[in-house]
């Protein structure tokens, strides 16, 4: 009964720390100084996918020596374990009573020996059936996880997720206002906002269109993420591109996989810049659409309710920088012309 009590506080001061910041690095520390806790755990590494959906890389760490940490990023490629973590799967492995495993990690065996680890349990972050990283606990040799402790890192890893990506929608709605208060030239403005955006979000690339002033094209205005090979692909006609005419029409278009959307401009192209779902969004400002705000996922990605109703917000203060950016153009433009208007009278007149 005390084991199990003890299992219950733990798991509120789990959910008490993590809650404490919005704030990802004070996140990503309240989450490991709690798992630290958990019974059997020596070291813990939180791990979350790069943009390009190839590598876990170490976001936070707690007591993991240098030596260990070395050998990290963990490259998908070379490391089936994660593979099937990402995938969803929680893995328990038992390196020292199995070479394979520690082979299977992309990890040395005599290394974690050396360490003192003898058995590791991976759990996934994962959202909305969405996993964007991985918690690895490194436990001492002779531990062994038992149903109720894997279930209790489970239901912590959960929480975790959680509030990993609340931080992370709110560093990124924060950074987005202050790159639209820094600025009022449109460029320096969109891209602040779109690599806000893309590294916030964990995402490989995004990218701003407006309508031109005949309405049959989309062009380029800003973009973040993207090759020279990619944007030059060739223009974005409005009669050509079934998805842009839908999202100027008001709606929200998430595609989980480009290659195989009927519709989609370019398909060929997007697959070869390694891009494999999109977002695109309205850019509204007030009640007219003058624009497409897209963003692009490297691994298959299914855009919820959550992200697509975050992304809109996004688009909606770009919409409004973009109208502030040409009224403080236009304005500029007329101070310009005023102040040219009177150095002629004052020359005309002093020729008087």
């Amino acid at each position: 009964m005390s084991g199990a009590l003890d299992k219950m506080q733990l798991f509120y001061r789990v959910a008490h720390a993590i809650n404490a910041s919005l704030k990802q690095e004070d996140t990503l520390q309240a989450i490991l100084r709690a798992v630290r806790e958990t019974p059997g755990a020596q070291a813990v590494v939180i791990r979350l996918l790069n943009p390009n959906a190839d590598a876990l890389e170490v976001a936070a760490s707690i007591d993991v020596s240098p030596a260990l940490l070395a050998h990290t990023p963990a490259r998908l490629v070379n490391d089936r374990v994660h593979q099937r973590v990402l995938a969803g799967e929680t893995v328990f492995l038992k390196p020292g009573a199995d070479p394979a495993d520690a082979t299977s990690l992309d990890l040395p065996g005599k290394l974690l020996a050396a360490e003192g680890i003898g058995s590791l349990l991976i759990v996934p972050l994962q959202v909305r059936s969405r996993t964007f990283g991985a918690l690895d606990l490194y436990c001492a040799a002779g531990f062994d996880f038992d149903a109720e402790t894997t279930l209790l890192v489970r239901a912590i890893a959960d929480m975790a997720a959680t509030a990993i990506e609340n931080a992370r929608l709110h560093a990124t709605l924060l950074n987005i206002a202050r790159a639209v208060t820094s600025s009022l030239e449109l460029h320096q403005l969109l891209d602040q906002v779109l690599a806000a955006t893309v590294l916030q979000m964990n995402l490989k690339a995004a990218s701003v269109r407006l309508l031109d002033k005949g309405g049959k094209r989309l062009e380029l205005v800003a973009a973040h993420g993207l090759s020279d090979r990619y944007l030059s692909k060739g223009p974005i006609l409005v009669a050509q591109s079934a998805i842009d005419r839908r999202v100027l029409a008001g709606e929200s278009v998430a595609l989980s996989d480009v290659a195989e959307t009927p519709g989609f401009q370019y398909p060929a192209e997007a697959q070869a810049e390694g891009i494999h779902s999109v977002l695109a969004v309205p850019l509204q400002a007030k009640a007219r659409i003058v624009g497409v705000m897209r963003v692009y996922s490297a691994q298959p990605r299914p855009f919820t309710a959550v992200g697509t109703e975050f992304l809109l917000s996004v688009a909606g203060i770009v919409a409004v920088a973009i109208e502030n950016a040409k009224l403080y153009q236009a304005l500029q433009a007329r101070y310009d012309d005023l102040r040219l208007d009177v150095s002629e009278w004052y020359r005309f007149l002093s020729l008087g």
